[in-house]
């Protein structure tokens, strides 16, 4: 398995659509063995089609033909697991940018108190946003038009088209003993891409604040919903977007009970603001009863939550728009697989302990230095984010690898229509 064999390139070709060739073969196999079948039984007269001398010489080759396919799997199969690709030296094999990358994605991503965005073949970095406090997450709209940007005290409405900024909202500065803190927490997208929902959230040792609002863009105006007796733990906009809906969880007893929760829902509409009881769904989970509430015509959006991204939410996406998988195995490789069968290793992935491990404790030596891997739309490349050297981009059909940034690159994302479209068919849990 560490022989460096280098594959002639029509072996290299063939291996990458080794699946389809194979069941090409499978098929002309089954073929050529029902036409024989066929002459035997003398269900077809070879003699009327051609003469015979024509027929014997056609025959050899179709045999031999078939010979050669058959050989030519079996020696594909044999290369490609005795011979694999060598695996790529890191970092030393990292390329210095990403010029060569063949795309013009926007990748957004977090550097302490900035939002930035940098093309993917490294061109036009820029500063989205800069705060005074560090930024914790950031949501498009579903349009693609809009960006909210939340740090713990304030949040931004950005325009992606004209990069002009407005503050929505801030819970404001300590107070003078320094025992006022808060958060902004709960934003949410509406489908239309017009309304979004947040909480304003402020605290001391004696008392709490807790306020839900509504902000309207064309209108560039916000309203308070009447907060509920109890916390609203999340809001959900139906895809209407006119209402909002929240659920209360009530733990029941499974001895006696079938089910493990009794599952409140409530719906807020935009024309009242007001909470109201709309039905009691008996649940396993402590989720969100999806497919249940869409059987009592309550659809609710969650395409939204695809283009949201948060810092230290890692989310990782392995499956390629063409069925292309990455992974790491057992022995800390990066692996891609371009079909089904054939696994190559691509890197070998370093680990570190973390200062709190007792090092003879330390699973395999600590943690892996890659923290999250995501093919881009399109399925070509991918993104890897190294916890010291930044973001990388790598093409794995090429094996080629190029640093993108050096910063850390925190909760790294992208506009693209598909991604929340591909939620929204997948979302009925």
């Amino acid at each position: 398995m560490t022989d460096d064999v280098q594959a002639p390139e029509i072996v290299s070709h063939l291996s990458n659509y080794f699946e389809l060739f194979f069941w090409i073969v499978v098929g002309v196999t089954i073929v050529f063995g029902l036409v024989l079948l066929l002459v035997r039984m003398r269900e077809v007269n070879v003699r009327a089609i051609s003469k015979a001398a024509i027929q014997n010489i056609l025959l050899s080759v179709v045999v031999l033909g078939q010979l050669l396919l058959l050989l030519t799997v079996g020696y594909l199969f044999w290369f490609n697991y005795y011979h694999p690709a060598s695996v790529i030296q890191f970092p030393e094999d990292v390329l210095a940018d990403t010029s060569w990358v063949k795309d013009d994605l926007k990748i957004y991503f977090i550097d302490a108190n900035r939002l930035q965005s940098v093309e993917i073949n490294g061109r036009n970095k820029q500063d989205v946003l800069v705060a005074v406090d560090p930024v914790k997450e950031y949501h498009f709209s579903l349009d693609g038009k809009y960006l909210l940007v939340a740090t713990s005290r304030e949040i931004y409405l950005v325009d992606r088209n004209t990069g002009e900024k407005q503050l929505v909202d801030s819970w404001g500065q300590p107070d003078e003993a320094g025992e006022w803190k808060g958060v902004i927490s709960g934003i949410r997208w509406a489908s239309d891409s017009r309304h979004f929902c947040y909480e304003v959230a402020r605290w001391s040792s004696y008392s709490s604040q807790n306020r839900l609002y509504i902000y309207d863009i064309l209108e560039k105006q916000k309203r308070t919903l009447q907060s509920p007796a109890r916390r609203i733990s999340s809001l959900y906009w139906d895809r209407d977007s006119i209402n909002l809906y929240y659920v209360e969880r009530v733990a029941k007893d499974t001895s006696v009970h079938a089910y493990a929760f009794d599952v409140n829902v409530f719906r807020i509409s935009l024309a009242s603001l007001q909470p109201e009881f709309v039905v009691k769904i008996p649940f396993e989970q402590a989720g969100v009863p999806m497919k249940n509430l869409t059987v009592r015509g309550i659809n609710l959006s969650l395409e939204a939550d695809a283009l949201s991204f948060a810092e230290g939410t890692a989310r990782d996406v392995l499956v390629s728009a063409k069925g292309q998988s990455l992974g790491v195995d057992d022995d800390d490789h990066l692996y891609y697989v371009p079909r089904e069968w054939f696994r190559t290793r691509l890197l070998r992935i370093q680990r570190e302990a973390r200062p709190s491990d007792i090092a003879r404790h330390a699973y395999k030596g600590g943690e892996l230095t890659i923290t999250q891997i995501r093919w881009i739309p399109g399925g070509r490349y991918a993104i890897i984010h190294h916890r010291y050297l930044g973001l990388l981009v790598i093409e794995p059909a090429t094996r080629k690898i190029g640093l993108l940034i050096a910063a850390k690159g925190n909760a790294f994302g992208w506009y693209d229509k598909n991604t929340y479209l591909y939620a929204g068919m997948h979302d009925n849990r």
